[in-house]
């Protein structure tokens, strides 16, 4: 999938150091007709693969986003850490123009809430107001396993009341 849609991945479980994708810089990891390399690797939990298709001879560059403070306890981390996830989740996004694949453990609850604060944000983009609920409704009509606890709701909440707390800590002027 990762090599037909060109696409990042956020990986929402913290990862196994000890897996065969955690390469060390230079090494080479090869599966069937594809090779891995870690290009970069940042202090923000971002790096850079390249996948070779050895008998296509085309290369794709993957960036991957982990989450490691998000533990697999499924307590959310601060919304202060989701908040700049889901901001470099999207400057990715805007550079890159490629799909991006949401990942977890259980396919759902962590991915579900990284998915409906992102579809929150961006309804309060374009509409400059936002009903949590009906965008979690909308959402549960094709997965309704995404956002089952109360909690995760209550998380949401959190995540906008700090967006908008430092936004108008940033502005002279704000309506609250």
């Amino acid at each position: 999938m990762m090599y037909d849609q060109f696409v990042g991945i956020v990986l929402l479980d913290p990862g196994n150091k000890g897996a065969p994708l955690w390469l060390e810089k230079k090494e080479m990891l090869q599966f069937d007709d594809f090779r891995i390399f870690k290009e970069t690797e940042n202090a923000q939990e971002e790096l850079q693969l390249t996948l070779n298709h050895t008998k296509n001879k085309e290369q794709i560059s993957i960036n991957v986003f982990t989450a490691d403070d998000w533990t697999i306890s499924n307590a959310p981390p601060s919304p202060e850490y989701m908040l700049d996830l889901l901001q470099r989740v999207q400057n990715c996004w805007e550079t890159e123009k490629v799909p991006i694949t949401v990942v977890c453990s259980d396919g759902c609850s962590k991915s579900g809430l990284f998915v409906a604060l992102r579809l929150v944000l961006e309804k309060m983009q374009i509409d400059e107001e936002i009903d949590i609920f009906q965008v979690v409704r909308e959402i549960q009509t094709r997965r309704p396993e995404f956002l089952a606890e109360f909690d995760q709701y209550e998380y949401c909440y959190k995540c906008i009341k700090e967006l908008l707390d430092g936004d108008s800590r940033d502005s002279l002027y704000a309506n609250i």
